[in-house]
Formats: C-alpha cells, sequence, structure tokens
C-alpha cells in the first residue's frame, strides 16, 4: 500500500511539473494575441496598398508584406509575393515610359532594376525558385539584350571604365546566381541546369558554388561538369572581360588553399590536380600576351604566389612579363599603387602621417576618414595621443579624440567598469557623441540587471537628455533626440514615446513640404508623382526624415505594439503611414539583439555587452 501511494504522490508530482504554469498560460496567451494583431496590421496594409499611386511603392509594401506573413502563413505569403511581380512589370513599364522623353538629366541615374534589387531577395530567402522565376519574368527586354550582347561571341573587350549598363548587368547576374544558389540546394538536376546555363554565358565564380551543391549530393556528375568548366575555361579569351578573369583565379586560389588546421574533412568539391594545372596554364598564357593591361596585371600580381606552387617552371618568364609591365605603367597609375599601400591593414598611422604631404586632395580626404578608426584601436595611450595631436587637421583631430575615448568606454564597458565608462564620457568633444555613448551605456547597465544597474541606467539617461532640446530646431538637434528616444525605448518606453510622439506632427510637416518642394527639383528623386518612394530598408542618414526615424519606432513598437500602431495612424499621408506600419511589423518580429542594436539604421552608439 506504502508503495501505491508512494508511486501515485510520484505520478502526481512528475504530471503537475509537466502542465504549463499560470504564467507559461498567460504568456502563451498574450503572444498568440499580438501575433493575431500582426496579421491583422498586415491584412490592412495590404488593403491600403492600391491606394499608393507609384507601382514601385506597391511592390515594395507587398514583397515586405509577404516577408513578414511567412510566418504565419507560407501560402498567403507566397500569394502576396506574386502581387508583388505584376507590380514590379507595372513599375519597369513606368520607369520606361516617364524616362522616354525626359529631359531629366538625373533620372537615368536610378531604374527599374534597382526596384528588383530591393524586393527579390527578400523573396529569396523564403523560396529561391520563386524569387529565380519572379527575376526571370521581370526582366526587361532592354535589360534581357543587355546581358545577351555581353556574354555573345562579339562581345567588346571589357575596357574596366565605368559604364551603366555594364554595371546593370553585372547586378542582375549576380542577383540570378545567388537566388540560382538557394534555388538548387536539394534539387542536383537543378543544379546541373544552372552550371549548364551559367557556362553558356560565360564564367561565373557562383559555378562554385554549385558545383559543391552538386558534389553533395552526386560526386560522379558534379566531376563531369568539373571537366565542362575547365574546357570553357581554355576557350575564353580571359582578357576582354575582367569578371572571367578574377573567377578563374578564384576557382585556383580556392582548388589549392588548405584546411585549417584540426578541422574534420568535409565532402566538398575540388578540381583536379590535372585541372588545377590546366587553370594555372591558361592564367600564364593569358599573362604573357602582349599589349598587357593594368587590370591583368593586378590579376597578375594576385595570383602569382599561388602559381608558384603549381607551375613553377615558368614563373621565372612571368616575372619578367610583370618586371616590363610595371615600367610601362602610366605614372599616375604607380602613384595610386603607392598611394594604396596606406591603406593596408597592416599600415600603421605613423606610416600614413607620414605621407600626407604627398598625397592630392582625394587622397588626404581618404587618409583623414582612416586615421581615426586606426588610432582608436591602439591600446597605447601615450602613443595615440601623440598621434591624434600630429593630425594637421583640427575637424579629422577632434573625431580621432572622440574615437579614441569610444574605444576606451567600450573597453571599459566589457571589463564591467561602468563608472570609469561613464567618466571617460566626459573628455568626448562632441555632444552628439556624447549622446550616443550614455545612451549605449544606459542600455548595457539596463541589460545586466539589478537594482544598482537599473538605477545607473535611469542616471545616465537623465544626462543624455539634459544634453538635447525636447523641441528640435534643425536636423542635427533631431538626431541627437532620436538618439535618446531609442535609449529610453529600452529603459523607459513610456518616456519614449512621450518625447517621440511631437516628433511625428514635425514628420508630418517635413515630409509635406518636402514633397511640394520636389516638384520643382528634377535632383529630388525622393518623390514621384507627389509621392514618397518606399524603400525596403532605412539607413540614419537618410536625407528623408521619416526614414531616418525608423529604428526608433522599431523599438518603441518591440515594448508596446498597440501604442506604436495607433501612433503610426497619426501620419497624415498614406504613403508614410503604410511603410511605417510596415517597419513597425518588422521591429517587432525581429530578433531583441536587431532591433536594441538598431540594425535597420541606427546603433553608432552602441557598446558591446561582455557579461
Amino acid at each position: 500500500m506504502k508503495i501505491l501511494l508512494a508511486l501515485l504522490v510520484f505520478v502526481s508530482f512528475g504530471f503537475a511539473q509537466s502542465q504549463p504554469s499560470e504564467s507559461d498560460v498567460e504568456n502563451q496567451k498574450k503572444a498568440k494575441e499580438l501575433d493575431e494583431k500582426v496579421v491583422q496590421m498586415l491584412e490592412q496594409i495590404i488593403a491600403d496598398a492600391p491606394t499608393l499611386r507609384l507601382a514601385h511603392n506597391r511592390a515594395v509594401v507587398y514583397a515586405l508584406a509577404g516577408d513578414l506573413y511567412w510566418k504565419f502563413d507560407e501560402k498567403r505569403a507566397r500569394e502576396i509575393f506574386r502581387s508583388c511581380t505584376g507590380e514590379i512589370l507595372a513599375a519597369n513599364a513606368e520607369w520606361e515610359r516617364d524616362n522616354k522623353n525626359s529631359d531629366n538629366p538625373f533620372g537615368n541615374l536610378f531604374t527599374f532594376s534597382t526596384l528588383r534589387i530591393e524586393v527579390l531577395p527578400l523573396v529569396a530567402k523564403h523560396d529561391g525558385d520563386l524569387a529565380l522565376d519572379m527575376l526571370l519574368q521581370t526582366r526587361p527586354a532592354s535589360l534581357a539584350e543587355a546581358i545577351a550582347k555581353a556574354s555573345g561571341p562579339n562581345a567588346k573587350a571589357d575596357d574596366y571604365s565605368f559604364s551603366r549598363d555594364r554595371q546593370m548587368v553585372r547586378m542582375e547576374l549576380d542577383l540570378e546566381q545567388r537566388f540560382a544558389l538557394l534555388a538548387a540546394d536539394t534539387d542536383p538536376d537543378k543544379a546541373i541546369k544552372l552550371i549548364k546555363d551559367s557556362l553558356a554565358r560565360g564564367i561565373s565564380y557562383n559555378v562554385l558554388m554549385l558545383l559543391q551543391k552538386l558534389n553533395r549530393k552526386d560526386e560522379k556528375k558534379a566531376a563531369d561538369l568539373a571537366g565542362d568548366v575547365v574546357g570553357k575555361v581554355i576557350d575564353t579569351d580571359l582578357t576582354k572581360k575582367s569578371e572571367d578573369l578574377s573567377a578563374v583565379i578564384g576557382f585556383l586560389q580556392y582548388s589549392t588553399r588548405t584546411n585549417p588546421a584540426g578541422s574534420a574533412p568535409s565532402k566538398e568539391f575540388r578540381f583536379s590536380d590535372s585541372q588545377v594545372k590546366d587553370l594555372a596554364n591558361k592564367l600564364v598564357s593569358t599573362f604573357l600576351q602582349p599589349g598587357i593591361s593594368t587590370s591583368i596585371l593586378i590579376g597578375m600580381t594576385r595570383v602569382m604566389p599561388t602559381l608558384e606552387k603549381i607551375v613553377p617552371e615558368r614563373i621565372a618568364m612571368l616575372k619578367m612579363r610583370q618586371a616590363d609591365a610595371v615600367k610601362n605603367l602610366p605614372a599616375d597609375y604607380k602613384r595610386m599603387q603607392d598611394s594604396q599601400r596606406l591603406w593596408d591593414p597592416n599600415t600603421t598611422p605613423e606610416d600614413i602621417l607620414a605621407q600626407l604631404s604627398k598625397l592630392n586632395d582625394m587622397e588626404k580626404a581618404n587618409a583623414y576618414s582612416t586615421l581615426p578608426s586606426k588610432i582608436s584601436q591602439i591600446d597605447d595611450d601615450a602613443r595615440a595621443k601623440k598621434l591624434i595631436a600630429a593630425i594637421p587637421d583640427e575637424k579629422t583631430r577632434e573625431r580621432a579624440s572622440d574615437m579614441y575615448e569610444s574605444a576606451k568606454i567600450n573597453k571599459a564597458s566589457r571589463e564591467g567598469k561602468l563608472e570609469d565608462a561613464r567618466r571617460l564620457i566626459g573628455n568626448i568633444g562632441q555632444k552628439k557623441v556624447q549622446v550616443e555613448r550614455l545612451v549605449a551605456l544606459a542600455i548595457v547597465c539596463q541589460k545586466r540587471g539589478g537594482d544598482n544597474n537599473v538605477e545607473a541606467a535611469q542616471s545616465l539617461m537623465k544626462d543624455a537628455k539634459s544634453l538635447v532640446s525636447e523641441f528640435p530646431e534643425d536636423g542635427d538637434e533631431l538626431t541627437d533626440l532620436l538618439e535618446v528616444v531609442r535609449g529610453y525605448a529600452v529603459i523607459d518606453p513610456a518616456e519614449g514615446f512621450r518625447l517621440f510622439e511631437p516628433i511625428v506632427d514635425q514628420i508630418n510637416d517635413v515630409v509635406q513640404a518636402t514633397a511640394v518642394l520636389s516638384k520643382y527639383d528634377k535632383r529630388n528623386m525622393s518623390f514621384r508623382k507627389g509621392e514618397l518612394v518606399l524603400k525596403v530598408s532605412s539607413f540614419q542618414g537618410d536625407s528623408v526624415i521619416l526614414f531616418r526615424c525608423i529604428p526608433q519606432m522599431q523599438m518603441l513598437g518591440k515594448a508596446d505594439l498597440e501604442k506604436m500602431s495607433h501612433l503610426s495612424d497619426r501620419f497624415i499621408r498614406p504613403d508614410s503611414r503604410i511603410i511605417t506600419k510596415l517597419y513597425v511589423a518588422q521591429g517587432f518580429l525581429s530578433d531583441d539583439k536587431k532591433v536594441a542594436a538598431g540594425e535597420n539604421g541606427s546603433g553608432s552608439g552602441v557598446i558591446i555587452m561582455n557579461d
């Protein structure tokens, strides 16, 4: 009887342990309700999309909505993506019609292809096949013609100068190959077809990735196709296109690399020894041709160490050719080579400072952009301060000092020396950077938890808020206030909402005024036909004030989706309201760390935690 009673108690205890607690049930209920709220938001946005004037904007809305819907209903998400296909085609037609007889000198800087480059990767991350189909369906005839011309037998030699058409062809083929790689993940036959299609157009490094995928499923078929790839290389004039030469160099370097010590052998594709030698000899023959170009010389220098291992018997002749080519280089190129050495990772700040007097204005500007970063990585305080003092340009000197102090703050924070970090913030000269550091440190304290850390976070935010104006009068003041909102979104969302609400009215005023002014400024590409041109992603320095505020709105939405959704309704213009709601839903569904770091555009003051 005692044994039976004990067994009953044990079973009852185990049953009780396996049941979700009341708080777990409540949390699951709240999570489900919030998911339902997101779905409702998405359905309302999809219903509102046809009210947008530009097909470009409708395509962006459907792409973002389909991406977010995938978590809840893949079938519905695919339907939304297919709606995007029709809008891309309509946007293509709009661009061609508007630019055909336009005298706008800036109109051709942006084309229909940029929309496809933005939205189709959202499809590809869920369904490579669908993205590839959409890419081919929406490819404009003019772009298809340019691709055929570039890969045809009569293609002109690559003169390596900038060409918009060549750039668009390159981006299009890169996109196609990226989607093809995703589509071929589980289908060997598709990988085979894609490899053959790619070879028909030319040589691409992505063929190697396809061979890797095929090799995991069928080693023999991969080996057979590798022979076709090498045959294509041997039959191709590598002096015509820089992409072909670069791909072959990539094949050779990949096939001769060694696995890291201690790594387990993996089933990966490699060209055979004889194929590697064929590739090496093809490159040597290319480099030995008369009239070597600058780009060929760059390729030769890049692959020389690899060739020395494979065809040592041909290196002496190759080095003689290289030396002759260097002698005949234009003086400007030699000077460019000398200046490029300054950007080598091993170049010290002292090296850069020593060369400043020899640099032209553009090179000097690059040097001034590089110096602060290099100095911020120095651990020796005396050396760093001496280097900063030696910088001739006052603004660069101030920026280098602030970056160096910021690096010290990061280090103190990682080591848990929060008081030291707080003290160091006072050494920063620029108010903007002070605000960023205070906010970042406050978020670190909040994340660590505990009464003392939470209290410290509140105190740090109070210091940051004292440095900004709650009613900004220019863009710089707005940026500082948004940084404070970012901190409060994590530490005290109610205060974050209080500070942000007045900004909504300013956004409405500025966006509407900019829309009117854009009618009289052909250089303004942020509006077309009076409508804000929507984007898949935003960034902190965006010229449109609405997009600059997205990270903060996402973080506030993470804290209180319902409240941020209602605040989004205060945007007067449909374009602003729809895209804001999409970004808010995106932020709510994304990883907490990405939102906290402002991955969609902010995060300039992020301090790395080390718990």
